[in-house]
């Protein structure tokens, strides 16, 4: 049976699987920036992720856009430091967007490339700095591959390319923030900024599934 985009319901229920994913990972999330940085990085996600859960079920919305702009809004507001602006911007970029009533593939993929676009004009991390675009870039151009198919199918690419940007962190040496004092110390080290992305990913595109059921 052909999978149908998740209506304004559905993405929200799918957005706060994810968001939750991401706040029950927070020990492990800390445990990787250990080595990086304060060893806070889940901790903040979690906050973030939680205010983020609490606005979505608290309102109701006209459009996805609004979802995502709630996510950006939220974690912006409650977990402040860069971490907060830099995954404020990637999802507040979907009110820049055409609106949506229901979410598929050529949707998600909007709004995940105007808020990659938006994070650029922010910051000069590319890929191989050892940050969130190192998974961020690779999902964003595999979902914008995959713009006919199913968004499950979709966000199942996305998050196999996100998985490897991850993983390839590990070797890296570290071009942003307080890691890049640490040198060498950094390189087994995995980056939590872009494990958080690939978790994100991972979770929502099982929720996809799940309502495509």
């Amino acid at each position: 049976m052909e999978e149908k985009p998740l209506n304004l319901l559905e993405a929200r229920d799918a957005l706060v699987a994810a968001l939750t994913t991401l706040s029950s990972s927070g020990d492990y999330l800390n445990q990787l920036d250990q080595a990086l940085g304060d060893g806070d990085h889940g901790s903040t996600i979690a906050r973030g992720s939680g205010a983020a859960i609490r606005e979505l079920q608290a309102r109701t919305f006209a459009n996805v856009n609004q979802e995502f702009e709630a996510i950006g809004s939220a974690m912006m507001n409650s977990m402040g430091g860069a971490s907060g602006i830099l995954f404020g911007v990637l999802f507040r970029a979907a009110k820049n967007c055409p609106a949506a009533e229901t979410l598929d593939a050529p949707t998600l993929g909007g709004f995940l490339r105007r808020g990659l676009d938006d994070l650029k004009r922010k910051s000069p991390a590319t890929v191989g700095d050892k940050t969130m675009m190192d998974a961020l870039v690779p999902a964003v151009e595999a979902l914008e591959a995959e713009q006919g198919e199913s968004l499950a199918s979709a966000l199942e690419s996305a998050t196999a390319a996100a998985k490897r940007g991850a993983e390839s962190t590990i070797g890296m040496l570290a071009r942003f923030g307080r890691a890049t004092a640490l040198g060498e110390r950094v390189r087994a080290a995995q980056d939590p900024g872009a494990t958080s992305i690939f978790l994100f990913l991972e979770s929502l595109t099982a929720a996809a599934q799940k309502a495509g059921n």
